[in-house]
């Protein structure tokens, strides 16, 4: 059997290397401590919004954090997940929490002082914003938008992850698009 490595998965310096980053994590947030048991089948990838329209990659993030690659904090993949759930849903390992895993790396992150400044979080707003009118990044659906009781939960979830830019409504989201479109014709 013939094992590689992939280079663009390597730390990028000594220093980011640490073989207890797993037991500090774990240490923070027992439950992160699941995801030795991931099996890298897959299916949380096949059903990610983020997957479809970026890197990210939560099986890459997981091989570097095992690997003790701290690395990974500085990686922006950390920021592209929306916490939505559906890959705890579909994991045949019931134990696998990786929305918990991504907060605890976000607030590492932002601890060892790698998280994205302000500015570079307004690339993510229009991704961002489409999936929390429509719950979807890639197609709207049939209806038009969300029932109210899935935007109060997705509210909730963007709360938890201390996501300050929410649209209560795809209505809201619709008027404030107008509101800006508005400002750029007039300049």
């Amino acid at each position: 059997m013939k094992f590689c490595i992939n280079m663009e998965d390597n730390a990028e310096s000594d220093e980011d290397w640490n073989y207890q980053f797993l037991e500090e994590l774990v240490e923070d947030v027992e439950e992160n401590q699941n995801i030795m048991q991931c099996i890298e089948c897959g299916k949380c990838i096949g059903e990610c919004p983020a997957s479809k329209i970026s890197d990210f990659n939560i099986r890459k993030i997981i091989r570097k954090i095992l690997r003790g690659d701290k690395s990974v904090l500085k990686d922006s993949d950390i920021w592209y997940c929306f916490l939505c759930e559906r890959c705890k849903r579909v994991c045949p390992k019931k134990g696998v929490n990786i929305p918990l895993l991504i907060i605890n790396l976000r607030n590492e992150s932002f601890k060892k002082g790698y998280g994205p400044r302000y500015n570079d979080l307004t690339k993510y707003v229009e991704m961002a914003e489409k999936f929390l009118t429509n719950g979807t990044v890639l197609e709207d659906p049939l209806d038009g938008s969300l029932p109210a009781s899935r935007i109060d939960e997705l509210n909730e979830i963007c709360n938890f992850a201390r996501i300050k830019y929410v649209f209560k409504a795809s209505e809201a989201s619709k008027a404030h698009k107008k509101k800006i479109n508005k400002k750029r014709d007039k300049k």
